[in-house]
């Protein structure tokens, strides 16, 4: 299985960071490439600049092992 890259986030309680507001984590993708997670992450950011409780970042999927 090839790597997956998610775009997740949402909008926080307040700017530490740590807990989410109520509502829960967003997930965006799977994307097949670094890039295209890339520019979804930095279309979502820039809308959600105003709010200083909305941070996103992008992950990305560790490959499966084969089975033996």
């Amino acid at each position: 299985m090839a790597q997956e890259f998610w775009v997740v986030g949402g909008h926080y309680r307040d700017t530490t960071f740590t807990l989410l507001a109520d509502g829960g984590a967003e997930a965006y993708g799977p994307f097949p490439r670094y890039e295209d997670a890339l520019l979804d992450w930095t279309d979502r950011s820039n809308r959600s600049r105003p709010v200083a409780a909305v941070r996103y970042s992008i992950v990305v999927t560790a490959p499966r092992a084969r089975a033996a």
